[in-house]
């Protein structure tokens, strides 16, 4: 009688349903037992072990056994947080865009007053009249500081800037017929005095300085300059604020809105030069008044004229 045949596994206890990536040739040897003894037995149990393929072993998670038959995917609780983070997010970045406008505003508002700081120092410092030129019509208006040539008498106090009217000015003087020393006598003899003659020209000037001589107002407008001092407020043009060699300047308050209508006011002390800037459009009543609470001179209505 025929020896039987039997299936033999690597590992007691095996069977073929735990090996099932593997094909049944190479899980388990099919082998016909043999009467071997001795020596003999031990080199051929070695050479049957070594031509036998290894079970493989994996450390599976006892959680995800599940989840690997399954399917991978996510649960509620980690779709929820998803959508909580996602919310808070878009809440944030709401909130943000709809404070810059504000944000803008306060930057204008202290780049405004830097300036004006500046001014006011640098005039009393160097003894010049300094002018801060500022333009009504303009989105993110640009500020012009200029200067007048010290040693020449003081110009005309007056806020609004005409370019039209410097440059006529200009061409006057330039044009106009100055006295020739060496022949005083006019064109119809001695009597005639001739042409009377102008002095140098004496116009507002850049600032010769290393420092910034524009302050750029971004996303904002000057709505509107207001002089309680001399009673005057201007909404459109170029506007001026003048720092005399003392210290002190007209007293203005310059109003900036914003791309989002916010207002803010800019208040300039006439006296000292202090700047303070409050929300909305705001003129002080105590503005022209000095340190005894006295109101300050206005402007002679007749030189104005």
């Amino acid at each position: 009688m025929a020896p039987s045949r039997k299936r033999i596994c690597p590992t007691p206890g095996a069977t073929r349903s735990g090996w099932r990536r593997l094909n049944d040739r190479s899980a388990c040897t099919l082998q016909v037992p043999m009467k071997i003894s001795g020596p003999e037995m031990t080199s051929k149990m070695k050479i049957a072990a070594s031509r036998t393929p290894r079970a493989r072993t994996r450390k599976i998670h006892p959680g995800s056994r599940n989840r690997c038959v399954k399917g991978a995917g996510f649960t509620l609780i980690e779709v929820l947080i998803v959508v909580v983070i996602v919310a808070m997010l878009f809440g944030a970045v709401a909130v943000s865009y709809s404070q810059l406008p504000k944000m803008q505003l306060r930057e204008a508002g202290r780049k405004f007053a830097g300036g004006v700081r500046f001014l006011s120092g640098r005039a009393r410092t160097s003894r010049t009249l300094l002018r801060l030129v500022m333009d009504l019509d303009k989105e993110s208006p640009v500020l012009k500081v200029e200067r007048f040539p010290p040693g020449v008498a003081l110009p005309h106090r007056d806020p609004r800037v005409d370019e039209e009217e410097e440059e006529t000015l200009e061409w006057r003087y330039e044009n106009w017929t100055r006295m020739d020393l060496s022949n005083p006598v006019g064109p119809l003899g001695a009597a005639d005095p001739g042409k009377p003659f102008l002095p140098p020209l004496s116009q507002w000037e850049a600032l010769e300085t290393q420092m910034k001589t524009e302050i750029v107002l971004e996303n904002v407008r000057i709505a509107s300059v207001t002089f309680p001092c001399m009673n005057k407020e201007f909404t459109s043009g170029l506007v001026s604020l003048a720092f005399y060699p003392n210290g002190t300047n007209w007293g203005a308050v310059i109003l900036l809105r914003s791309t989002a209508e916010h207002e803010l006011s800019v208040i300039v002390e006439p006296m000292t030069g202090h700047v303070r800037y409050e929300s909305g459009f705001v003129v002080p009543g105590d503005l022209c008044e000095d340190a005894e609470g006295n109101l300050l001179p206005p402007e002679d209505d007749d030189e104005e004229d």
